[in-house]
């Protein structure tokens, strides 16, 4: 008995808050949770709770040969169909030249003309992006992004767009003005980007040098940069969710542009020790460890006031054993991974959530979300040693909490505390920790409680 009494004295005493971060609400609550290429496991879909979808419209299969055709076939009205009668919203990604439409005749090549004006006869891709629209939009398709990472350049990766700079703001000044001249109304975001190749190879972000770039057009400003949101693509490592986020956040703010929409439009953690992938991820996550980073994406995304995400991806729709990496939170045969359960869970629980803020501790984060009657606590440690979360649940007989897939274990108590053990992030790859540790889900009645970490080197209060 003494020594609980001295562990809730200290809980309350011995304090260190390193940092609290709390975020607006998303600019549209009930499109919040997506999962990319959904249309493939439609049903599926409905069952995990994704809100939208994105569908790939290729220029170079929807005019193969030349401008003249308007093949729609690549993207059947099924897709469509399937989305509207689940209530999934399309987000339209433009991307792949034609051959006969850039120099290089690649589907990374520059577009000819795109450096006139959108409406201009000899700007092919001004003409096939107003055509696009034209037929998309009675679709109720609202939502484009424009191409898919340019930040990649040759020898790094896969090249998808061969321009510098310069010329992808011709690419997008060209598409939002032909967007927004057929469909007023219509969302454009910015291409998604990596982060992390910029950083290897010593450059300046992809989004300040495109802002530095679009500063010198008159009419950027009044045109609100040509568009209306930004894409970031987040991978693999706990910690940098926080870090990409705030940073393109600090950029977007240095122009004014800080209430532009902010997507992470593609996160996950490719699984390499599942036994049914047998392929070289860049890490060895395990299935534990892709459902864990899916929940810790997911809260922190929330916690920096992201308006959108997306799992990258539903289904291993072209995986070759051997060949392809395992994204899917559903195998090639349809079984489903741990991280598909971690993702329902996050959609079921913070779907509407408010006041989501963030909390962290030396060796501990906390993400909570408030729904007024009730608050939920997603918890984990951040180091390799682990300890227990102490979440002040006096008023509660009995304290359950769920790991990342949703699976209930009973607390343990230590007076008025529930008392929730944080295993330490296990090492794999890297000198640093990529997957932090487990996590441990909590929703109890009311407003925000009092919650401490306790490890080896004490107790530190998360609020």
């Amino acid at each position: 008995m003494k020594a609980k009494s001295l562990l809730s004295s200290l809980c309350l005493l011995l304090f260190v808050v390193v940092g609290a971060v709390s975020a607006q609400p998303p600019s549209d609550p009930s499109r919040v949770f997506g999962a990319i290429e959904s249309y493939y496991r439609p049903g599926e879909a409905a069952a995990l709770g994704v809100t939208w979808d994105r569908i790939v419209f290729a220029w170079n299969r929807f005019q193969p040969n030349s401008p003249d055709e308007f093949d729609t076939s690549s993207v059947p009205d099924q897709f469509l169909a399937d989305a509207a009668a689940g209530n999934r919203q399309i987000v339209g990604v433009i991307k792949s030249t034609p051959h006969w439409a850039s120099a290089s005749q690649t589907p990374a090549g520059l577009p000819f003309g795109v450096e006139l004006a959108h409406d201009d006869p000899a700007n092919t891709f001004g003409a096939f992006v107003r055509r696009l629209v034209e037929a998309y939009a009675p679709r109720g398709v609202h939502h484009w992004v424009i191409w898919n990472e340019p930040d990649i350049r040759a020898g790094e990766g896969i090249v998808e767009f061969e321009g510098e700079v310069a010329d992808y703001a011709n690419l997008l000044r060209t598409a939002y003005r032909a967007i927004k001249s057929v469909d007023p109304g219509a969302h454009v975001q910015l291409a998604g980007l990596t982060w992390w190749y910029d950083v290897n190879a010593y450059r300046e972000p992809y989004l300040a040098r495109l802002l530095s770039t679009l500063n010198g057009d008159p009419n950027a400003r009044s045109n609100g940069y040509y568009f209306d949101g930004i894409s970031l693509h987040i991978y693999f490592t706990t910690d940098s969710v926080d870090d990409i986020i705030a940073a393109n956040k600090r950029i977007l703010r240095a122009y004014g542009l800080q209430n532009k929409d902010i997507w992470m439009s593609e996160f996950n953690a490719s699984p390499r020790r599942d036994p049914a992938a047998s392929i070289g991820s860049p890490f060895q996550v395990s299935l534990e460890q892709q459902a864990d980073f899916v929940v810790q994406a997911a809260a922190l995304a929330l916690a920096q006031g992201v308006d959108r995400m997306a799992v990258y991806r539903l289904w291993d729709n072209d995986f070759t054993p051997g060949v392809s990496e395992p994204w899917g939170l559903m195998r090639a045969d349809n079984s489903l991974r741990p991280a598909w359960f971690a993702y329902q869970q996050v959609i079921r629980r913070l779907t509407g959530a408010g006041n989501v803020r963030q909390f962290a501790t030396n060796g501990a984060a906390m993400v909570t979300a408030s729904f007024g009657d009730r608050t939920v606590y997603i918890l984990w440690s951040t180091g390799t040693e682990g300890g227990n979360f102490l979440i002040n649940a006096g008023d509660v007989p009995e304290v359950a909490y769920a790991d990342a897939p949703g699976n209930i274990i009973p607390a343990g108590r230590d007076g008025n505390n529930a008392v929730i053990p944080a295993p330490g992030a296990e090492m794999i790859d890297m000198s640093f920790v990529v997957v932090a540790g487990a996590v441990r889900i909590v929703e109890l009645p009311g407003a925000q409680r009092n919650v401490s970490y306790q490890s080896a080197a004490g107790i530190s209060a998360l609020r």
